[in-house]
This record gives C-alpha cells, structure tokens and sequence, in this order.
C-alpha cells in the first residue's frame, strides 16, 4: 500500500500543471455546492428568525383571498375588512381563544421633519400593537387608549425613522409632516412625536421595521387615508395550541359577517404565524435545493474533467504499466494506484472547496448586509464533512472506468507501444 501511495504522488507531481487544472475543476465545484447551500440555508434561517420576531402565536386576518408567497396583497389591494369586523372580533366570546385583537392601516408616506425628508411605512393601529408584536419603547410612550378615542396627531417612530429624521436629536416632543397623494389631492398633516420604539429588525428581508410611523387608527383613518377599512387584523392566541381554534372562530364570525356561503370563495384570508413559516420554510428549502443543484452540476463538470485527463495519462504512460506487470505487478496494484490518483485529486480539490466555498459565502452575506438586506450564512458539519465524502467519491467513481483499463492491458502490447 505504501509502495502504491508512493507511485501514485510521484505520478501526480510529474505533471503538476495538469493535475492542478483537475484539481481546480473539483475546487470549483465543492465551492460551489457550499456556498450557495450555505447561503440558502442562511437566508431560510433569517426569513424564519424574522417571522418569528412579529409576536408570539399570531393569526392574521387580510382582505382578499390572495397572497403572494408568504407576503399579503398590499394595502388597498382588497376593501373587505372594516372597523365594524374589529369590533365583532373583540366583543366578548367572539373569539374565546385570543388575548388581544389588533388592527392595522398601512402605507407609505412622505415623513419630513426640518430639512430633513423621507419615504416611511404609515402604521395605523391600537394600543394593543405592542404587546401583540413584542415591541417595546426606548423613548417615551406608546399609544394610549384616549389617543385612539381622540384620533389624536400623534405617532410613535421607529429607531430608524428617528435618527432618518431628527439625526442625533431627541425626537420625543418634536412634530414632523406627513405628505400622501389621493385622489381629492394632497393631504398634509403634522403629528408630534410621543415616542420611540426599540430596533426591530426586518421582515423576512423585505419590510423594514425600523422605518415606521405608528399612529393611532382612528387619526390614520380619518386624518391621512380617508376610509374606515382596515389592512390586516392581527389576533394573539393565548396559547400554541389554540391558534387553530383561533384561526377556526375568526374565519367563521366573518364568514358569517360577509353573508359568505359555506364553501364559496371568501373575501379575506386567514392564516397564522405558523401557516407563515411553513410557507416560507418550504420557499427556502427549494430555493436551496436549487443552489445545490446548481453547485452539483458544476461538480460533476469536475469529475468528467478527472475522467478525462485520467484517460489521458493511462495513454501516456502504456508503456510504464506494461513494464510494472512485467516485473509482477498485478491488475489490482494497478488499478489501486490509477484510482488513488484521481481520489488523491478530488480530495485535495475537496478541501480547497470547502475553504473557498466559505470563504465566499461570508463575502456574499457581507454584500447583501451592506445592501441593507441582513443575512448570516450556516453551516452544517454534516454538509461539509459530505462534501469532502462526495468529492472523494466522484473521484472513485470517475477514475474506476480509466484504473480498469490501465490494469487490462497485456505486458507485451504496453511494452511494444512507443
């Protein structure tokens, strides 16, 4: 065995260039499936870890019965919800199984406060939005129940939005201008700051948190948007294993509400925070299995190069096989060093992989945080140990066809060959 290690790195480093070529088809492969595994998994990892960071065992209640993926229709997409269904939902024994009822009006909305002017996400809501979501408040206060009643101007900022517009400042007691076109014309209000929440994070990569508005509903409602219907009802179970129940006792009420018949098509969408990871879980999942198809058929690229130049050298040294079996070596000796050749090559190629592969990984995370889009990559032992294994497989599997027709050939033909 020493001997055949010995003949089969001696053989390798006489054609360095070559064998680095090889080597390089296999490196890129290996990098490949790694990092762009590494990277879906990593993205699977923040679009869960986001959608978790909404509450705890929520059930959304959206107008229309359409979504997009895991995100709903955006505001005004579907009319079908009102405060009058809010109300029906919180009334006592509507649904038994919810600690709180939160709805929500949203938009975008031009926020300007002194020279300073940007695009922010309106949110209309209640009091109830901040236990619902697990948000709390770094600065001031939240919304109370008088300013609901009042349809009070006030707004509560998130972090972001806070430093966007006042910079350093300390934004609590400040006023700042809301800008939205409709159709009667612009409308302009001025709401003074009463508060400012702890950063949040985004949603899935896609909606910034950070970059908020909150204000009472009634004041959204009359004073910005002009219409009582609402974009999404948020409902809290009171515990994990009710949000079925939840789910089940809300689609019925507003079934019932909207005169929908049993089986027909229903004007709003009802889905809980689990409905919402599955989903977006499965997205992922394909979204990786595709990365690492793509990353494997580069591998396999690799490993038909190695078939390649192992035939190759099988061609060029004849005359060297038929001198070892002249001298006793048998068919399994040449055949053990031909296919240690090529395992030595996809192994070495596997390694260098894996250090490549992660290596861009973490330069891609790097980006797309810098682009604003958060994403960490991860890995698995498993995934990298698997790797190496697949590599030195291919290796075997590839270099068995040229080893066995090294160690078929007849002394004297090999001899007599130039």
């Amino acid at each position: 065995l020493v001997e055949t290690v010995r003949a089969a790195l001696s053989a390798l480093s006489a054609n360095r260039l070559r064998a680095s070529l090889t080597i390089l088809g296999v490196t890129i492969g290996v990098a490949a499936v790694i990092a762009m595994v590494g990277i879906g998994q990593g993205a699977s990892d923040t679009i869960e870890a986001s959608l978790r960071g909404l509450g705890t065992n929520l059930v959304f209640v959206t107008p229309g019965s359409g979504q997009m993926g895991f995100l709903q229709a955006s505001s005004g997409a579907a009319t079908s919800l009102t405060m009058a269904d809010v109300h029906a939902l919180e009334a006592p024994g509507a649904v038994p199984d919810s600690r709180a009822v939160e709805p929500e009006i949203g938009g975008f909305v031009q926020a300007s406060a002194g020279d300073s002017t940007s695009s922010q996400r309106l949110v209309g809501t209640t009091p109830d939005y901040a236990s619902v979501h697990d948000w709390d408040v770094a600065e001031g206060r939240f919304l109370s129940t008088s300013d609901v009643a009042a349809a009070a101007p006030v707004a509560v900022l998130g972090s972001e939005t806070a430093t966007d517009l006042f910079g350093d400042l300390d934004p609590t007691g400040q006023s700042l201008t809301i800008r939205l076109a409709r159709p009667a014309g612009t409308v302009t209000i001025r709401l003074r700051v009463i508060g400012v929440l702890e950063p949040k994070g985004q949603i899935a990569g896609f909606v910034n948190r950070d970059q908020t508005i909150v204000t009472p509903i009634t004041s959204a409602q009359k004073r910005i948007f002009g219409h009582d219907t609402v974009s999404t009802i948020t409902l809290a179970a009171a515990a994990p294993d009710v949000m079925q129940d939840v789910k089940d006792e809300a689609r019925n009420l507003l079934g019932e509400r909207h005169r929908i018949a049993p089986g027909a098509r229903q004007d709003f969408t009802v889905q809980s925070q689990q409905d919402l990871l599955a989903t977006a879980s499965l997205t992922t999942e394909v979204f990786t299995l595709l990365l690492g198809a793509i990353g494997g058929i580069s591998l396999l690229v690799g490993g038909i190069g190695i078939m390649n130049i192992m035939l190759v050298s099988v061609t060029e040294r004849t005359r060297e096989i038929g001198l070892r079996k002249a001298l006793g070596a048998r068919r399994r000796d040449i055949l053990g060093q031909f296919l240690l050749e090529a395992v030595t090559l996809t192994t070495i190629g596997g390694v260098v992989g894996i250090c490549l592969g992660l290596g861009l990984a973490y330069a891609a995370a790097e980006v797309f945080t810098n682009l604003g889009t958060p994403l960490s990559p991860s890995f698995s032992p498993v995934s990298i140990g698997l790797a190496v294994g697949i590599s030195g497989a291919i290796g075997l599997g590839f270099g068995i066809y040229p080893a066995r027709r090294a160690s078929r050939l007849q002394p004297i033909v090999a001899l007599r060959t130039e």
